[in-house]
């Protein structure tokens, strides 16, 4: 899920330490896996609540702008082969209240500018999911 200011800003979560794949990477706003019976919009819904205290009331018209279907290895440690969703939003009100479990950082970022000067936020390592879902997105 990628959420936005009303400046064109994105949201970016570093994934906690604790995480086993991944970990200090740095995300769009959050990933969710729905549960049997869920949608995406549900699941990503609950994961934004959980993970960074916002509330359906901060932003309107969350919705899924793209799939897509990547495998990658994370050194030795285990590897990822899944059917993402990316779904987008704009938040109103941009008030947080991260949970330190799942959220090692945060950050606002020109979107527009860290897609088209990648090496200027080089510093950034980005998940790989969410590089394939940034490069799509401006793809279209």
């Amino acid at each position: 899920t990628l959420l936005f200011d009303e400046r064109g800003n994105i949201l970016l979560a570093q994934r906690s330490p604790e995480k086993r794949l991944w970990d200090t990477y740095w995300d769009g706003t959050v990933a969710s896996h729905p549960v049997q019976g869920e949608t995406q919009v549900e699941a990503a819904t609950a994961r934004l609540e959980e993970e960074l205290g916002v509330d359906e009331s901060q932003y309107d018209g969350l919705e899924v702008t793209d799939r897509f279907e990547y495998k990658r290895y994370y050194y030795q440690e285990g590897v990822e082969h899944e059917v993402c969703a990316v779904l987008q939003a704009t938040l109103h009100d941009t008030s947080l209240d991260p949970d330190p479990a799942e959220v090692g950082g945060i950050m606002w970022v020109p979107y527009e500018r860290l897609h088209e000067n990648r090496r200027w936020y080089r510093q950034l390592r980005l998940c790989p999911w969410f590089e394939i879902a940034m490069r799509r997105d401006f793809q279209r």
